[in-house]
């Protein structure tokens, strides 16, 4: 038997089976294992009981950890006191010569831009779950990912992601709970202690060896200097004005050379540095990504001083408007989530390196300009709770007032949440101008009049689509959608809200092949009364399938309709009489959820979990019933 923290290394033994990943351990069995190395057979005394299983309970199910703290303790006065400071301190404890070489040996295998991944992530509070989404944005971001192929920075990020996490390093904190995908990740507490411990030794300075943008590339063979601003930081750079050289913690040769002034210190080699001389590195700020201190109010004006930041995540609190004066200095921003009153293009279109831009508002409705907007060509991802260009449209020409000319494109743009359109020609060539699409969410305003994607070329690589009709509940039912809704043909998600269901539209998307994912929320029928059939039309691909609020009575469906089915909710379909019992017949079948819906929807999904148990004897199909809640 051969065990390792190190998934890759199974996959070159001469004799193999697919390798065992062990979990970690459920509190009672941490509890369990904490007694038998503590007390030897004996039981715990009552008294010292609850503090037991608190000391259980902070080792998180890491075997190591428990076997390391009982070392501990069973050397200790038998106090119940004694033992709660060590549950409290348990992270420095067990941090002792053993655990350090663990993580230190895991730590040594790691490809060079790993290394910083990891460091990033340690910045974040104790027990922060980190959602992935974010992170995987402020590692390109941060250009810790390296730059081979700018198209596939998205791609390597995640397997980058993936690669601590088969290494041990990282632990997952929660997934997605309709496809399991990875939402939110996590340091155990003793990775991050050495994480911290190593950024101290390092007196809050790294040396990155990492790729560098083509902007950067006199420097691409150097590796570069960093400051990683964390909250005791930006304490101590307020209280000492910025000078560099009053920070006890900040003694380097590099800042000396710059007579600790940050504005002598140059991001990247230009005519401006001939004044200090030449110099082989090039000096960067990395804020932190969740820290108290840049949600004050009062914390914009270290902005301005930290110039060379290039990613910023201010979602917390509304940010006063002082931010567009703020936000001006910092051009070298890639990552910019900011939670504001009202946004424009137009006030930060300057950031011409800008990425990722997130943006939470409180005034409604944000409308700009399509100028501002094309200007930022480096976009990749831009996530805004909802935005319009509509009235910035001329009727006359039919075209965008100050439009750039029609070559303007944003090749690197994949992500693009959540724009608000009337659909027509002019309209729509906002996505059009964005080929290399892989996420599109839209809210229509009205009844298209024209198709939202007539060229099924043109989107290729869009993988996830939301369309959100904007209407009430009042209004009649509506048929002039089905000649426009039609789809690109490669989505893998497809989530339809509001949206009026016509035979034409269900078999538009059962003809997209590669299909896995679909969520129909607040949907109309229109053409068979209230019934759903779909026994003559099969979804090939489809894995997960949601019904929201969808306003049917019945549902007609065959065994070949859903043949790769693995999920099935169904949510507030009040006036659904049943699921039809050919689910029992779909083989990858393993959950229905039901929520809110009349007894015989329940009743319905335990006759195909018992119809599954008599026809092959296994119990694979899991039956989730609940009420006002999800």
């Amino acid at each position: 038997m051969v065990t390792t923290r190190i998934e890759e290394v199974t996959k070159h033994l001469q004799h193999r089976n697919d390798p065992y990943s062990l979990r970690f351990l459920t509190s009672e069995e941490s509890w369990e294992l904490l007694q038998k190395k503590v007390f030897r057979g004996e039981s715990c005394p009552p008294n010292l009981l609850e503090a037991g299983l608190q000391v259980a309970e902070h080792c998180k199910g890491l075997p190591l950890v428990i076997v390391l703290i009982a070392g501990i303790i069973v050397k200790m006065e038998r106090k119940a006191s004694l033992w709660l400071e060590v549950a409290n301190d348990l992270s420095s404890l067990a941090l002792g010569e053993q655990g350090t070489k663990v993580i230190q040996s895991s730590y040594d295998h790691l490809e060079d831009q790993l290394k910083p991944c990891l460091f990033y992530m340690a910045l974040y509070p104790e027990d922060y779950k980190i959602p992935v989404s974010d992170l995987l944005k402020l590692w390109i971001a941060e250009e810790f990912v390296e730059n081979i192929d700018t198209e596939n920075l998205e791609e390597t990020s995640r397997i980058v992601l993936n690669d601590l996490l088969k290494r041990s390093l990282v632990m997952v904190s929660g997934r997605q709970e309709i496809n399991g995908a990875i939402e939110y990740c996590s340091l155990h507490d003793l990775v991050r202690e050495f994480c911290l411990r190593r950024l101290v030794e390092e007196k809050y300075f790294m040396q990155l060896a990492v790729r560098c943008s083509s902007s950067q590339h006199l420097y691409s063979k150097e590796s570069r200097l960093c400051i990683y601003i964390h909250d005791e930081l930006v304490k101590q750079l307020d209280h000492y004005e910025y000078r560099l050289d009053k920070i006890p913690m900040f003694e380097s040769k590099q800042l000396d050379y710059y007579e600790y002034q940050l504005d002598n210190i140059p991001m990247v080699k230009s005519k401006e540095t001939k004044r200090f001389g030449q110099c082989s590195k090039f000096f960067q700020f990395i804020a932190h990504p969740k820290s108290n201190i840049w949600n004050r109010l009062d914390s914009l004006h270290s902005l301005v001083k930290l110039r060379f930041v290039q990613a910023l995540h201010l979602t917390e609190r509304e940010l006063p408007s002082s931010w567009i004066t703020a936000v001006q200095s910092l051009t070298h921003l890639r990552y910019l989530a900011i939670f504001v009153k009202k946004i424009d293009f137009k006030w930060v279109s300057h950031l011409l390196y800008l990425q990722t831009l997130v943006v939470d508002y409180s005034s409604y409705p944000f409308r700009t300009s399509t100028a501002a907007f094309w200007k930022m060509t480096k976009l990749r991802h831009v996530n805004i709770n909802l935005f319009s260009f509509t009235g910035e449209w001329d009727d006359k020409t039919g075209q965008p007032i100050l439009e750039e000319p029609s070559e303007s494109m944003l090749e690197n743009l994949k992500t693009l949440h959540t724009c608000r359109v009337a659909v027509s020609d002019a309209a729509r060539k906002v996505w059009w101008r964005c080929p290399n699409l892989e996420e599109l969410s839209l809210n229509i305003l009205s009844v298209p009049s024209c198709s939202l994607f007539p060229i099924p070329e043109l989107h290729t690589r869009l993988q996830s689509l939301k369309l959100e009709a904007g209407r009430s509940y009042e209004e009649k039912y509506e048929v002039g959608w089905s000649s426009y809704i039609n789809f690109p043909p490669n989505l893998r998600k497809l989530c339809i809200r509001n949206i009026f269901l016509t035979e034409e539209i269900v078999s538009n998307i059962a003809k997209l092949q590669k299909l896995e994912s679909l969520e129909v929320y607040r949907g109309y029928l229109v053409g068979n009364g209230q019934c759903l059939d779909v026994r003559y039309v099969e979804f090939p691909a489809l894995k997960f399938f949601t019904l929201f609020v969808l306003f049917m009575e019945e549902w007609k469906a065959s065994e070949e309709s859903f043949p790769m089915l693995e999920k099935l909710v169904v949510l507030n379909c009040e006036d659904l009489d049943e699921i039809p019992l050919s689910f029992a017949d779909i083989p990858t079948l393993q959950l229905i959820q039901v929520i809110n819906c009349m007894e015989s929807v329940e009743d319905s999904a335990m006759d195909i979990k018992r119809e599954i148990e008599e026809n092959t004897g296994c119990d694979t199909l899991q039956v989730r019933i609940s009420y006002n809640g999800y």
